[in-house]
């Protein structure tokens, strides 16, 4: 999957992600914090947040870097800086700057940063190698690079689900493991891997449970429709009338996720971290 194709995936859902933002990043507010932690993002931080999406984790990134620090957002699609910008804006911050850009081509950021994150970005990225390689050249030595990435697929069962019939519909074959995948790094030895390729030291990998609540199966399913790029891109060749079906096959499988409290499904997520040598 190319870049452009990324792009173009991402400004045709960035309203619908936009809409959705607060709901389908409330689960994942654990695990963003864990990535932050671990990425030693304090005040005074110089920090790079890589596919800003519309920005809830660089409000807390920027928070947490106060007004003697400083976070650079960026995204390869301009709806989603767009969108980054006026939730920014909203949380009233000052400390942060943003900027239509591909990890791939950092090269005259205006580094050096204390510490890059990344949530649920990595994975879509074709070559995140190179893409790693290019945050490893913007970090000061001793900085840090974390990745947050979707875990194993037999502990994400909603998700797995509903990609795994949105593929069949769509007639996609073998797709977990292509560059740009969502699953592309589910596993933890791969994640580890595309740091030390990139150059990182002292390279980890933990999991992080999550879990995605919502009023019902329908709603999760309206979400995902309208938010989530890489699920849609998986039936957008159909006619519309197939892939109304797809949607309607996807609602009634997660309805066993529903209780008398509404929609629950579990997650795990990969949270990957690598140390830029300090010699």
């Amino acid at each position: 999957m190319s870049d452009k194709s990324i792009s173009e995936q991402w400004n045709a859902s960035a309203g619908g992600w936009a809409h959705w933002a607060a709901q389908a990043a409330d689960y994942l507010v654990p695990a963003t914090e864990t990535m932050l932690d671990v990425a030693a993002v304090g005040p005074g931080a110089r920090v790079l947040d890589i596919g800003c999406g519309s920005g809830e984790q660089t409000v807390l990134a920027a928070r947490r870097a106060g007004d003697a620090g400083h976070v650079l957002a960026i995204d390869i699609a301009a709806p989603m800086v767009a969108a980054a910008e006026k939730t920014v804006a909203a949380a009233g911050l000052r400390n942060v700057a943003t900027r239509v850009c591909a990890a791939e081509a950092l090269v005259g950021t205006a580094g050096p940063f204390d510490a890059a994150i990344s949530r649920l970005v990595l994975m879509l990225i074709p070559d995140p190698v190179s893409a790693a390689r290019s945050v490893h050249a913007v970090l000061r030595p001793g900085g840090r690079f974390v990745a947050l990435v979707p875990g194993d697929q037999a502990k994400t069962g909603f998700n797995a689900i509903a990609l795994d019939i949105l593929a069949r519909h769509g007639g996609k074959t073998n797709w977990e493991d292509k560059p740009g995948s969502i699953r592309s790094l589910v596993d933890p030895s791969r994640l580890a891997a595309v740091l030390r390729d990139a150059g990182f030291a002292d390279v980890t990998v933990m999991t992080v449970p999550t879990i995605q609540r919502m009023p019902s199966a329908g709603v999760m399913t309206q979400m995902i429709r309208e938010a989530f790029a890489f699920y849609k891109s998986l039936i957008a060749a159909l006619p519309a009338d197939r892939q109304e079906a797809a949607w309607v096959e996807v609602e009634q499988a997660l309805r066993r996720f529903e209780g008398p409290d509404g929609f629950a499904g579990t997650s795990e997520m990969n949270i990957g971290v690598g140390q830029k040598p300090t010699g």
